[in-house]
């Protein structure tokens, strides 16, 4: 049990130190990819995968210097610092210098009513112009062009049109996976930007309390206050900013038509399962990034060592399990090939799950209790007594185990090779399936050297076995060793097999 806890620890240490070492990388390689793409001054920080860009001036191009990031392997999100995006507020005006300041931050005439406001302190020809002169209104001014409405509006005959222009603020409210299906959806897109947009020129003094038609067919809610004018809840921030084709007033929400579904149907997570069979895990399911794909790896290397880990992990991002159900999923492992026979941990799309059959009471409790610590109710099982027929199965299953990975010792020796010990490690957990049997151990030799020193050496290598069968958790009173020297030698065709001759083999019954 003390080793067990001490694994959790040991890897309660480690994830931070691995984690730490992505986030460093991904502050050293997003920068310099935004470098060579024409963006300087940028800085990175991270939490985990989760980058914010930190910026000595404005970008030129903010969403081109997101993509570049996002170019970089291992980058999951992506915030822009506010300085990336604006370097002056919209100046509020009403012609004659005076200004006021509402409760809720908004700007009002001395009446209560919104101001007129020219962005970037200057009149524009057109409401592209408008939009494009103002940083804060980048995603906007990016969206619109995304839609081909630019040429539109940028039109200085066209029939004049109103736009309530969501800021870039408003855009980063939404869940990621609502502006990437928006940028992903064209007739999408164009419904939504539809929406944000009323045929005719309407003053903020024009506005009133009730239902107003967009262009794309649907209502928007308007409520005007003492000192708030909103529409659907967004409120205007920024009021009657008057261009040649028309008005501008910029919110602070983005507007979704009633009737349109977008982010409602969150991507069901898909399940991840690591099976512990035969002292191998087998890992499948999805996880979001190759980070998780790495953490389970690697820790399904340590607690069961090289080569007993089978990867079956695919990644995506939107179904993939999470960095933190990750962690705890790997908590969860960590000390599963030292606590059960066999058994199962995973995410079932709603929950994390321990289950498995324990290898003793003691190693079922302390499992149980690390389960406790991360949240997660466990199904732990003792191991159930062997009938006859399940004593001769294991006998078969064993022998078969060892003539295809045989436990090898040092050259004339009893003592066991690394590779001796890896064999051990799993044939343990094999042999822990029941209670209830009694195990010998067989040492045998080939007919080489002294019959004497034959028997000797196999009697030394099946007491070897014994006594690391009996380190990884069997009963001692339940498992003895014979060594038969060079007695039973494996013969072919007349001629004794010698490397097949240097063998353990195992004899299994029921306890009586």
């Amino acid at each position: 049990m003390i080793g067990m806890l001490a694994g959790l620890v040991l890897f309660s240490v480690g994830f931070p130190i691995f984690n730490n070492r992505i986030e460093a990388d991904l502050e050293r390689r997003v920068p310099a990819e935004l470098a060579e793409a024409g963006f300087t001054g940028i800085t990175a920080s991270f939490s985990g995968q989760d980058g914010t860009l930190r910026c000595a001036q404005p970008l030129s191009d903010p969403e081109a210097a997101t993509e570049a990031a996002f170019d970089v392997w291992g980058v999951r999100t992506i915030t822009l610092d506010r300085l990336c995006r604006v370097n002056r507020a919209p100046t509020i005006s009403n012609g004659d210098g005076d200004t006021g300041t509402a409760a809720d931050g908004s700007t009002t005439e001395p009446d209560g009513t919104p101001q007129t406001t020219q962005i970037a302190g200057q009149a524009s020809a057109t409401i592209a112009e408008a939009v494009l002169s103002e940083p804060d209104l980048a995603f906007l001014a990016s969206l619109l062009g995304d839609a081909g409405s630019m040429d539109a509006l940028d039109d200085p005959d066209a029939a004049p049109v109103t736009l309530f222009a969501p800021t870039d603020d408003a855009f980063d409210a939404l869940p990621p996976d609502v502006t990437a299906e928006l940028r992903s959806d064209p007739d999408l897109l164009a419904r939504v930007l539809g929406h944000h947009v009323v045929a005719g020129l309407l003053r903020s003094t024009d506005l009133a309390t009730g239902p107003l038609t967009m262009m794309d067919g649907t209502s928007a809610q308007v409520e005007v206050g003492a000192t708030r004018v909103a529409i659907d809840g967004a409120t205007v921030i920024a009021a009657d900013v008057v261009t040649g084709n028309g008005i501008v007033h910029v919110i602070d929400s983005v507007l979704l038509p009633a009737d349109v579904a977008i982010g409602a149907d969150d991507p069901v997570a898909a399940p991840v399962t690591a099976t512990l069979e035969g002292g191998r895990f087998t890992l499948t399911g999805v996880v979001a990034s190759e980070v998780e794909r790495v953490t389970l790896i690697d820790t399904a290397t340590i607690a069961a060592g090289d080569g007993a880990v089978v990867d079956q992990l695919t990644v995506d991002p939107d179904t993939g399990l999470s960095a933190d159900l990750t962690a705890d999923l790997a908590v969860l492992m960590s000390p599963m090939p030292g606590s059960l026979v066999s058994g199962a941990a995973g995410f079932d799309g709603t929950a994390l799950y321990l289950g498995g059959v324990a290898i003793s009471d003691e190693s079922g409790t302390a499992i149980t209790a690390i389960a406790d610590a991360v949240g997660v109710e466990a199904n732990i099982e003792a191991r159930p007594d062997a009938t006859a027929s399940d004593a001769a199965d294991l006998e078969l299953q064993l022998n078969a185990f060892v003539a295809d990975n045989p436990i090898r010792f040092e050259p004339n020796s009893a003592v066991l090779t690394a590779e001796g010990v890896a064999v051990l490690d799993q044939l343990a957990t094999l042999a822990l399936q029941f209670t209830g049997v009694a195990i010998t151990v067989e040492g045998h030799t080939d007919t080489d050297g002294e019959a004497a020193g034959n028997l000797t050496l196999s009697q030394l290598r099946a007491d070897a076995v014994r006594t690391a069968l009996v380190e990884r958790g069997l009963d001692a009173a339940a498992i003895t060793a014979e060594g038969f020297g060079e007695q039973q030698p494996v013969v072919i065709a007349g001629v004794e097999d010698k490397l097949a001759s240097r063998r353990v083999e195992f004899r299994i019954q029921t306890a009586s």
